[in-house]
């Protein structure tokens, strides 16, 4: 295996390599939502409104929150010191699959949505679309983003 080094600033201060400022905004994007389900219960009386608007059928609420759960998992591990937890370094360095995992759930869940609607446009559904899709190939291309579950020491 080809070690790759990176510049300084891109290591935390015990020397693991921190994971790119992209992969947060993908896990934002992934679970999009819990960060719903977070504003809704913020608004109270209009909250139970907000979610109605963005999921008409309570089951594509449900099933985002469980697609979702994914990415808020890999974001409570993403920023915890894995040398000072040896369970969360082990749980970080196995956890890659599970991002991608989500990824793909995210995309059937997409296609799912859209099948329900009988394939018919919507500019929401569109761009969410393509910004799986753009999600997805990020991750499988990102050599940065590879090795900062691997350790990169």
């Amino acid at each position: 295996m080809k070690i790759r080094l990176y510049p300084l600033d891109y290591y935390t201060h015990s020397g693991n390599l921190k994971p790119p400022v992209l992969f947060n905004l993908v896990l934002i994007f992934l679970a999009r939502t819990w960060g719903l389900l977070i504003i809704s219960l913020l608004l109270r009386e209009s909250g139970q409104t907000l979610l109605a608007l963005f999921y008409p059928d309570k089951i594509h609420f449900y099933l985002g929150l469980v697609s979702g759960s994914m990415a808020l998992w890999l974001f409570f591990l993403s920023g915890r010191d894995h040398d000072k937890h040896p369970w969360v370094a082990k749980l970080w360095r196995n956890s890659y699959p599970f991002l991608l995992l989500s990824i793909f759930i995210d995309l059937a869940l997409q296609l799912y949505y859209l099948l329900s609607n009988h394939f018919q446009y919507s500019f929401a559904a569109s761009v969410q679309l393509v910004f799986a899709v753009w999600i997805l190939l990020y991750c499988l291309k990102s050599k940065h983003l590879r090795d900062s579950f691997i350790g990169g020491k």
